[in-house]
């Protein structure tokens, strides 16, 4: 079982999606929450430093004492967000991994857009420095490109299914005998990702974040278990599919059989580069 821990608003929204799926323990913090099992409402804060040095203790147990894997996920720019750190420390013998919502710039109040710059940029360090196994990112608006116009009323929501399926099967994938499989190694170094979709017909990869520098890409592709016994171009497509422009680029892929009639393609991007930083200045 993994423990998913929802830290704010948009965190606990996409913990919920995750909520669905058995593989999953849920933890959520927040203001306001409903007395629910695993259900964490802290104080609310006028001084965003205070979500940090007020941490609840009782909770800090609770955390310290969760067994097996952890996910932290965050949405930038919330003033609770400043209890990333506290949360990380209290989970730091875990194997942890960071989905961060990255919140868009215009939307962004001064104080929110300080926040989520601060925040964005730890934890960009403490995955580089191996304080814990992964740092994803996600940008709302990477994901609204991908699947078009959204109704007001469903923007959220669509946009943190789409995040936590996608995590989730990834996930599956990642934890699954590939019928057929050419990774390369991991290089340890490469801790901040971005995930994403696409098609074998396309060569079209629709990730989540535009993240620079990227040194390597694994796909995961979700084949008809017919087509995986009948389609003798299958191979060659896939290959020619995970080819990459940028050379300099690692790709690797597993194939698994599917059930379901359509193909799906989840994507995964690592780069060892800090992100937010203009290295040609």
């Amino acid at each position: 079982m993994i423990n998913v821990i929802g830290l704010g608003s948009a965190g606990c929204n996409i913990a919920d999606v995750l909520a669905e799926y058995p593989q999953y323990v849920i933890h959520k913090i927040d203001v306001g929450l409903s007395k629910e099992k695993n259900c964490f409402s802290i104080a609310k804060r006028t001084n965003p430093e205070h979500y940090e040095s007020k941490f609840p203790a009782k909770l800090s147990t609770t955390l310290k004492n969760l067994k097996g894997d952890v996910v932290l996920i965050v949405g930038g720019g919330g003033k609770i967000s400043s209890a990333t750190l506290r949360v990380l420390e209290c989970v730091r013998n875990n194997s942890v991994e960071v989905l961060y919502v990255k919140p868009e710039a215009s939307d962004s109040a001064m104080q929110a857009w300080q926040l989520d710059k601060i925040t964005f940029s730890i934890l960009q360090q403490y995955a580089r420095s191996g304080a814990f196994k992964r740092l994803y990112l996600v940008s709302n608006t990477e994901i609204e490109r991908t699947v078009g116009n959204i109704p007001v009323s469903q923007y959220y929501p669509r946009l943190n299914s789409i995040i936590g399926s996608t995590f989730h099967m990834l996930n599956v994938y990642k934890n699954t005998p590939a019928t057929f499989s050419r990774f390369s190694d991991s290089d340890q170094v490469s801790r901040i990702s971005t995930l994403g979709v696409g098609s074998l017909e396309k060569v079209t990869d629709q990730m989540f974040f535009p993240l620079d520098y990227v040194g390597a890409k694994e796909y995961y592709f979700a084949i008809n278990a017919n087509q995986l016994d009948e389609d003798t171009e299958l191979l060659t497509n896939i290959k020619r599919r995970v080819t990459q422009e940028d050379s300099t680029i690692k790709a690797g892929f597993g194939v698994y059989p599917t059930p379901y009639e359509q193909n799906y393609v989840y994507i995964i991007a690592n780069t060892k580069i800090i992100q937010g930083v203009n290295y040609d200045e």
